[in-house]
């Protein structure tokens, strides 16, 4: 069976004649011709945004600055959810998200509050 959840947005779909690259990791650059693709084209700079800040948006970014791009996460553009902690608490979504986008800041991308403030 096959499920709306994770079927690209209408608003957001892609254009005709728009490369697709479909992903199957957490870190979009993993098994996918995306890194290939934007060296191809000369990017140097990726903005990345989407949901599951803790997972996908961190393991992108990383690996993103790894391979030598400079990386842009504008939060409000990304969000995450609660998550259970070892010890069986709750760690809610809003300090998920507060940390996830700490450690990225710390040395692998630009966060910004929104895409506004990207830098040039």
């Amino acid at each position: 069976m096959r499920s709306d959840i994770g079927a690209i947005a209408h608003k957001v779909a892609p254009r005709d004649g728009e490369p697709i690259v479909v992903k199957h990791y957490p870190n979009a650059f993993v098994g996918t011709e995306l890194d290939a693709r934007l060296k191809a084209l000369g990017v140097t700079r990726v903005v990345i945004a989407g949901f599951m800040t803790h997972m996908c948006i961190n393991s992108t970014a990383r690996g993103a600055f790894s391979l030598g791009y400079q990386v842009s996460v504008p939060a409000a553009a990304t969000a995450t959810r609660a998550l259970p902690a070892p010890d069986g608490s709750v760690i809610d979504a809003s300090t998920v998200q507060r940390v996830a986008l700490a450690a990225l800041a710390d040395l692998f991308a630009v966060v910004v509050a929104d895409n506004a403030a990207i830098p040039d």
